[in-house]
């Protein structure tokens, strides 16, 4: 007996820690995406996303079944036929390319089966859903989702502030959203409804006393917001404003939420207070109140943060002429109550060049302008503007060049080049205009940050700002108006070109 009884206390000792790492690793599990989700104009639909070797695959028949009616296939040992409405699409087992209509497309890992499903690698969404289904599909190399056909995601920006016993969080959306929040493993879940969101990043962390990170998760094909705080028993306090656009989230200490039940929350977010707020990187102003019909403009003020970009002789810094500029050019189009201004910057922060293009494209922005300020010659001041300039093996074709059915990330600029070079042309027409300026003839260059973004864009350059001349009148205040004003009717002129 006393045998037995040892056996079994052995037995649990061994049982218990293993259902404890269990339930453990299944609750980080559920905050995890292990799905891929399709965004289409009436609903959305989740496959899951399997692990085979170092690739992430998705099931074939699923996602073609999602996206059309699968009206016949065809199997054998080791190849699929498949045919989807009028198209005929083939595969084969170990093979890294798909056949559409007798066309083959690469794809970057093999074709797979796994227990009798055919399985096809997540590049099968950008290489070959667009020529099956010949619908636009906006898909981010990496990301979790696809937006297929006239979808318009939704995005969001956000910065966190300190206030007494606690940070607030204000979270700007650029489309009204359906609040709805719960409470889950001491996390905090904000709902955002059923209309598709592209974050800017997956996860955002901080260094907060109070928040510790917030993540995007779709994974159930339901936008959401997890909130992690950094510290156990806070309160949490959220409120929609009447637009619906604006969420505030006040984190609190126990103590202080006792002391006023209902905290003050203001229904816009005040810019210039006193105490600077924290921004997160690649964060975005917030929608000018004159409403979401009016075509936005994305700007872009270069550098920030650490990289504080060229210097001049009297100490002048790239980053802050540039966010002066910024200002102005802002002020200056919100005046005409034509536009809504979208930011890639605010404040001192230095956001990834791929963080300003999520910025500029989830805006879906009229025109994208990047500023800079740098050595132009003994000349000052001076204004260059630049478009995009390709690499010879990126050299826009035809087909490059008219709107396609796919806009891969990383060349997304290519499509727009022609319009990005009649903005540059009006924008340089307008600065001739400016008294004392030399302004050079539009110019072409390889701007990484003009690369990725899918509209019109442009980067203007301010110069000269070395040590070596003389950098003052870039920061003189007529100057700089008279820029923003000329950009306000380059805009004008480029738009009445377009329409």
């Amino acid at each position: 007996m006393a045998k037995l009884l040892l056996r079994r206390a052995r037995t649990l000792l061994i049982v218990i820690p293993v259902i404890i790492l269990v339930i453990i690793f299944w609750q980080a599990r559920t905050l995890r995406s292990d799905n891929f989700v399709f965004y289409l104009p009436n609903a959305s639909h989740v496959v899951p996303v399997q692990a085979i070797g170092h690739a992430n695959y998705v099931p074939l028949l699923q996602v073609l079944n999602i996206v059309g009616k699968v009206q016949g296939l065809t199997a054998a040992r080791d190849s699929l036929k498949i045919w989807l409405e009028d198209n005929q699409i083939e595969v084969r087992q170990d093979d890294k390319k798909v056949r559409i209509m007798k066309k083959n497309i690469k794809l970057s890992d093999p074709v797979r089966v796994d227990n009798g499903q055919w399985m096809v690698p997540l590049n099968f969404i950008e290489a070959a859903l667009p020529q099956i289904i010949r619908e636009p599909v906006v898909y981010r190399l990496g990301s979790r989702r696809a937006f297929i056909g006239d979808v318009r995601p939704s995005s969001f920006s956000f910065r966190l502030e300190p206030i007494p016993n606690g940070s607030r969080l204000i979270l700007q959306f650029t489309d009204k959203v359906n609040l709805r929040t719960a409470s889950r493993n001491g996390k905090w879940v904000i709902y955002l409804g059923e209309k598709p969101v592209q974050p800017l990043e997956q996860k955002f962390n901080f260094q907060d006393a109070y928040l510790a990170n917030i993540q995007f998760d779709d994974q159930d094909g339901m936008p959401k917001l997890i909130l992690t705080p950094s510290s156990d028993g806070l309160n949490f306090y959220p409120k929609l404003d009447d637009s619906g656009k604006t969420l505030m989230a006040d984190m609190v200490k126990p103590a202080a939420a006792v002391a006023q039940q209902n905290p003050p929350v203001q229904t816009t977010p005040t810019p210039g207070a006193a105490a600077p707020p924290i921004v997160a990187p690649g964060a975005a102003t917030p929608a000018a109140p004159s409403g979401p019909a009016l075509p936005v403009v994305v700007l872009d003020a270069g550098h920030g943060a650490e990289d504080s970009g060229a210097r001049g002789e009297n100490g002048v810094l790239e980053k802050d002429i540039v966010a002066q500029l910024v200002a102005r050019v802002r002020n200056a189009l919100l005046a005409t109550n034509k536009y809504r201004i979208v930011l890639t910057r605010v404040g001192d922060v230095n956001p990834s060049l791929d963080q300003r293009a999520a910025t500029a494209n989830g805006a879906r922005p009229e025109v994208f302008i990047t500023f800079h300020a740098g050595n132009l010659g003994i000349r000052a001041p001076r204004i260059v503007v630049y478009t995009y300039q390709p690499s010879s093996s990126a050299t826009p074709s035809a087909d490059d060049r008219s709107p396609g059915i796919f806009i891969p990330w990383a060349t997304a600029q290519l499509s727009q080049l022609a319009r990005s070079q009649q903005f540059a042309h009006a924008l340089q027409e307008k600065f001739a205009g400016i008294s004392g300026v030399t302004v050079s003839p539009p110019a072409v260059a390889p701007m990484r940050v003009l690369r990725s973004v899918n509209a019109p864009a442009v980067a203007v350059e301010l110069g000269s700002l070395t040590t070596d001349v003389d950098s003052s009148p870039l920061t003189n205040p007529n100057f700089q108006e008279e820029i923003s004003n000329a950009i306000v009717q380059a805009l004008d002129d480029f738009k009445g070109r377009q329409s």
